[in-house]
């Protein structure tokens, strides 16, 4: 593979370049930094009075922590190419912990319930307030940490892929954030009388009406936007056309599952069928562009022997190549180890992507690394 090509796609991938926070000559910087400092004062104030209710605070933390753990894993393991940058996933999570949550979507939903509430009636606003208004309200909420943090990283958000990691770990902020508040306030709410029946009560409820939630709803957004930014050899109108679908495809589903939640309809089991319906889709629509880049990265390696042609076509072909790949090995312990195997080599391809030198010295150990894994037959 010519280097002129194995350079395009780097640069097109973005995986070489660095995530740099602290930007002050950037404005997206100052917007992101203000408004996610005032979220962490407004939940600050929140969080105060829970003083008094220490059982509940500490068990809420614990349960929404290993409610996240999963998610967290199928966000970070599911990607076979390059890891999301720590750092950039860090800040969509503040964002959508703390600005989009407390400073932009809280005060938006009062506002607009009241007009609902003033326009048609109170009831009207308490029972179809949510579904009419949250999806609007929250995941453009979210979407504009996105597009801050497209701006604060544009070198390294190049994809659809890209995008919907980032919008799954903004979307899991938000998600958590606003489930803590849920729970503490049924503990203030009944003065602490039963702290640890209300949390778990309120968790149990959030929990299996929420499955998909906003991790579902701004990784959607977040592949649209990935797509717009990323997809250049086509055409302004399409690809705003495909953003603009993928976030209204959030909003829907958003809308949805509220307004399941709302009328107490027995179908929330079909709603989280197409919200994981919905993700499936959007990873793999977004994938397929990191497919290509990790070819190009791996081409030298294939023809010199370091991997085979086979193991290409399972690391960079659909997942059912994948699939069929392993299935083929000869018995379980065969099948761990061959997926050992092309991790790998997708951490070879990252190492050339990271410094843009095959013959470099992270490269060299990445296949000596390869080469050791592959003899623990």
């Amino acid at each position: 593979m010519s280097a002129a090509a194995r350079a395009s796609a780097i640069a097109e991938s973005g995986w070489a370049y660095p995530v740099r926070f602290f930007q002050p000559q950037n404005p997206a910087f100052w917007v992101y930094a203000l408004l996610v400092a005032g979220g962490a004062f407004a939940f600050y104030d929140l969080a105060r009075p829970l003083a008094a209710y220490p059982t509940a605070a500490v068990l809420s933390v614990v349960l929404l922590g290993v409610y996240a753990l999963p998610f967290i894993w199928f966000i970070t393991h599911a990607d076979r190419f390059a890891r999301e940058p720590v750092k950039l996933a860090l800040l969509g999570f503040a964002w959508g912990g703390l600005a989009a949550t407390w400073v932009l979507a809280v005060p938006g939903n009062d506002a607009v319930l009241s007009i609902y509430a003033k326009l048609v009636s109170v009831d009207f606003a308490a029972s179809w307030g949510p579904p009419l208004t949250a999806p609007l309200v929250e995941e453009s909420s979210k979407y504009a940490g996105l597009i801050l943090l497209f701006l604060l990283a544009r070198n390294h958000v190049r994809s659809a892929y890209d995008g919907l990691l980032l919008g799954a770990f903004t979307g899991l902020g938000f998600q958590l954030f606003e489930d803590f508040e849920y729970l503490t306030s049924a503990v203030v709410a009944n003065f602490g009388a039963s702290q640890v029946e209300d949390v778990v009560s309120t968790f149990v409820l959030r929990g299996v009406t929420g499955l998909w939630s906003h991790a579902l709803y701004t990784a959607l957004a977040g592949a649209g936007l990935g797509y717009f930014i990323g997809a250049r050899e086509r055409s302004r109108g399409h690809r705003f056309a495909v953003a603009a679908g993928f976030l209204l495809a959030a909003m829907i589903i958003h809308g949805s599952l509220d307004a399941v939640v709302a009328t107490g309809g027995w179908s929330v089991a079909l709603t989280v069928v197409a919200g994981t319906g919905g993700i499936v889709f959007a990873w793999r629509f977004a994938e397929r562009r990191q497919r290509t880049w990790i070819g190009v990265l791996l081409a030298d390696d294939v023809a010199a022997g370091t991997i085979t042609a086979d193991e290409l076509r399972a690391l960079t072909g659909r997942r059912k190549d994948r699939k069929a790949y392993l299935k083929a090995k000869p018995g379980r312990r065969a099948a761990r180890h061959a997926r050992h195997v092309l991790g790998a080599a997708a951490d070879l391809a990252a190492r050339i992507a990271a410094t843009d030198d095959p013959l470099g010295p992270d490269a060299v150990a990445a296949r000596a690394e390869l080469a050791r894994v592959r003899a623990l037959k």
